[in-house]
């Protein structure tokens, strides 16, 4: 059974009322992933008490707002910063202006002792692990040798302790037609959501720029999950994406606008601040500007919160209020945020 305090898996809150942080603790990882977004340069590590000023300037922006605050915790590995993060989920836990937090790890690190700590995690919503393919051959390609062994490993020992467990997989022309096997394989196990994202050709991951899907793929794939959604609910399949309300307008529930200067930034671990840790543009830093100064200041964001400025077919679409594509994706392929995305098919 869940430990008390688990938030369950279908707590989500609207984007009206949530304010989203992505929050990469550390860049340091013990995988070598093929379409990993982040280089081989590393930035610097803050300290505890730094990471802790930033939860305050999170808290009393959040207070301003009005809004109500989720974060992701992730890295590179978050759990390489074993100590370090366990304080700031403490921390959380005690805040008056989050609601729930997430945990993006490989799940490689995750043992018995780190299952207990996770256990006192009362606002920790679910796990999130990465998976590529249903088979060794097919993740471990992606993700390095006995990776598909440890994830099912961690999926199986967050499963037993109750934990909420979603599974993330990245598509490419090289695993995309595996996403059924995927599917059936977490139905086995008892995994609570899923979720894909396309590739995003950027840091070591530029190397498979030529395995972008095309937008037809796109297309036959996003159709795909959605029938799939409608079938079973366990797995529940997320959609909240760019691009997946063309497979069905009428439905409220599919589909999402980009939160890249609506509802989210991303801060990574020397305190700078993206847009989306898949747009990585550095927009200020946390520390040193705050959050008001690079939320209300920042070209960037809005150049990209004004409809009119996107290019192409974007610029002209129908269904702008529901989808402008996804920017990060523009910018990886054409080096244009605003460029239209070219995984569009409308």
């Amino acid at each position: 059974m869940p430990s008390k305090g688990k938030a369950p898996v279908d707590r989500e809150v609207g984007p009206e009322n949530e304010f989203y942080f992505q929050w990469h603790v550390t860049e340091r990882c013990n995988r070598r992933c093929l379409h990993c977004y982040q280089s081989t340069q590393r930035t610097k590590e803050l300290s505890t008490p730094e990471l802790g000023k930033i939860l305050t300037i999170m808290e009393t922006a959040l207070a301003k707002w009005n809004r109500r605050g989720s974060i992701s915790f992730t890295g590179g590995e978050p759990f390489i910063r074993r100590t370090e993060l366990i304080d700031l989920l403490e921390k959380v836990d005690k805040s008056a202006q989050f609601d729930f937090y997430d945990i993006l790890t490989n799940g490689s690190l995750i043992d018995n002792e780190l299952l207990i700590l996770l256990k006192k995690a009362s606002k920790l919503r679910r796990v999130q692990v990465s998976l590529e393919g249903s088979t060794p051959t097919t993740n471990d390609r992606l993700r390095g040798h006995g990776s598909f062994a440890e994830t099912m490993k961690a999926i199986k020992g967050l499963k037993q302790c109750g934990f909420t467990v979603s599974v993330m997989t990245t598509v490419s022309r090289l695993n995309y037609r595996d996403i059924s096997n995927i599917l059936d394989l977490l139905k086995q196990e008892g995994v609570d959501t899923f979720s894909v994202e396309r590739l995003v050709p950027e840091g070591k991951g530029k190397q498979l720029k030529d395995q972008l899907l095309t937008a037809s793929e796109v297309r036959d794939m996003f159709e795909l999950l959605y029938k799939l959604k409608q079938k079973s609910k366990t797995p529940r399949i997320l959609t909240y994406r760019p691009l997946y309300c063309l497979v069905a307008p009428d439905d409220m529930h599919n589909g999402a606008l980009c939160s890249v200067g609506n509802n989210a930034l991303t801060i990574m671990p020397d305190g700078t601040v993206y847009p989306c840790r898949r747009l990585p543009i550095p927009i200020g830093n946390i520390l040193e500007d705050g959050l008001f100064s690079i939320w209300y200041q920042s070209e960037v964001l809005w150049d990209i919160r004004n409809p009119a400025n996107l290019k192409g077919k974007c610029g002209q679409c129908n269904l702008m209020t529901h989808c402008r594509g996804c920017r990060a994706v523009a910018y990886a392929v054409t080096g244009d945020y605003l460029a239209e995305d070219p995984q569009c098919w409308n």
